[in-house]
């Protein structure tokens, strides 16, 4: 088995045990997804902030993808396998891969593109990542904490 595809198998098995125990705690296991968020708060309107480098710790949810992913971003499901591995193999091999693009509202971020790239960039221990961000201009900023 190469690389890639054992650091899949990694990021399954311990997505398989984080919903376990989220099952018997009572816990939400899913990423947010960015409607939910969106259509709860007063979005006064939105602004390109360009290219910045963000700490995947306060990527936190998706616009589309919130299905596929847990909170840690890890693979809920194997039909993810071969994106995932490309993308791993990609960065083993110190590819340079386009920015993500996100959403910010207040401190947190939610992935308009690239939820398989912060899947494996967690998954491999990487802090920050590079992305083109939107922001969303919220009366009440949100933090990670939330």
């Amino acid at each position: 088995m190469n690389a890639s595809r054992m650091h899949f198998s990694d990021a399954r098995r311990k997505a398989f045990l984080t919903e376990l125990i989220n099952i018997l705690r009572r816990r939400p296991s899913g990423i947010i997804s960015f409607e939910d968020v969106r259509t709860r708060i007063n979005v006064r309107g939105q602004r390109w902030i360009g290219h910045q480098t963000i700490p995947l710790a306060n990527i936190i949810g998706s616009e589309g993808r919130y299905g596929d992913f847990d909170r840690q971003f890890l693979p809920r499901s194997d039909s993810l396998r071969d994106r995932w591995t490309s993308i791993d193999r990609a960065m083993l091999d110190s590819v340079t891969l386009p920015p993500i693009e996100l959403y910010k509202i207040g401190e947190i971020y939610f992935v308009r593109d690239g939820n398989h790239r912060v899947s494996v960039a967690r998954q491999i221990g990487q802090v920050d990542i590079d992305a083109y961000v939107t922001e969303l201009v919220v009366d009440v900023p949100l933090t990670p904490t939330l």
